[in-house]
């Protein structure tokens, strides 16, 4: 065999070897693709199907499938988006919040401005979760870019209708829930299919240049509230116990009167009666009003002594 023949032959066996490993890596290639379409949707998640880049099927039931294993077509002509709708997702919305001292340049500092024209910053921490899955696939496609937007919108416009006053100490409250409210009308007009759950100020207070002088002005004004509810709380109780103790010397005084008044009557039936008496038989009534007064007394009296005849005081003599 000549030197031309056996590179033919060693040619062609290359070439067969390199076509048969070709017609593999084709044979695995279409096999991947066409078990491209078979997903497995996890717990906590959903999925959509996209086919040809149109949302596939006409109500929701069909459109959104639960977890569980999730057969398509091949990934060219489906794509399977998962959602995860079991989430709790947490954003920090710091726009409107400089940490340090303000620097001589507005518009690299964050704050907001109240309605009475002050400057105060802000900082929130949002949490939400997806309540529709397939707005939240198909409306946008950075939907925390756009919530972020969102929420510092409503940040700022929130405190137009607040005195800073109010907005550092007893308005926080509205002022999350007008936020929260605002921003959620926003996120529900886009369609973003997300709803806020929670809301939570992490930052409220005034620049760092005035914020001692803040400190202080609120620090005098719960010292206010205090006296004011300890005055308050000192009125409820002085005034009934006060009361009370009038009222129970008003009892008192009465009962004392009704017996003085009823002791008196008795007194003058009495006296009446021996009136009466003393008509009927002037001298035994006087005789015995005269015996009962002096054993009274004498029944009273600590020492009886008797003077003999002759000494200086006859008599009795009551010590």
């Amino acid at each position: 065999m000549s030197a031309r023949s056996e590179k033919r032959t060693l040619f062609g066996d290359i070439l067969t070897a390199l076509v048969g490993a070709f017609r593999w890596i084709v044979i695995v290639v279409l096999a991947a693709i066409l078990c491209s379409g078979i997903r497995s949707v996890r717990t906590g998640e959903v999925a959509i199907i996209l086919r040809f880049g149109r949302l596939l099927g006409e109500t929701r039931e069909e459109q959104v499938h639960d977890p569980g294993l999730l057969f398509a077509f091949p990934y060219i002509i489906d794509e399977v988006i998962t959602v995860p709708t079991g989430k709790v997702f947490e954003l920090t919305v710091e726009t409107h919040n400089t940490q340090n001292y303000m620097g001589p340049n507005v518009r690299e500092n964050g704050y907001i401005i109240t309605g009475d024209q002050n400057i105060a910053l802000v900082g929130a921490s949002v949490k939400y979760t997806i309540t529709d899955p397939v707005a939240y696939a198909l409306t946008t496609a950075d939907v925390t870019s756009t919530l972020h937007g969102i929420v510092s919108g409503s940040l700022a416009t929130g405190a137009v209708g607040m005195d800073i006053d109010d907005l550092l100490t007893t308005a926080k409250d509205a002022y999350r829930q007008a936020v929260m409210t605002d921003a959620q009308a926003h996120i529900d007009a886009l369609g973003l299919g997300v709803t806020i759950s929670s809301m939570e100020l992490k930052t409220v207070s005034a620049p760092m240049e005035v914020k001692s002088i803040f400190e202080a002005v609120n620090t005098a004004k719960i010292e206010s509230q205090t006296v004011i509810n300890e005055a308050k709380q000192y009125v409820e109780l002085t005034i009934p116990a006060a009361e009370a103790e009038a009222n129970a010397r008003v009892a008192a005084a009465q009962a004392e009167y009704a017996s003085a008044v009823a002791a008196a009557n008795q007194s003058l039936v009495e006296f009446r009666g021996l009136l009466d008496e003393y008509a009927a038989n002037p001298d035994v009534v006087l005789t015995r009003v005269y015996t009962e007064k002096l054993t009274r007394i004498l029944s009273s009296i600590g020492t009886v002594r008797l003077l003999e005849p002759g000494e200086t005081t006859p008599g009795i003599l009551l010590q």
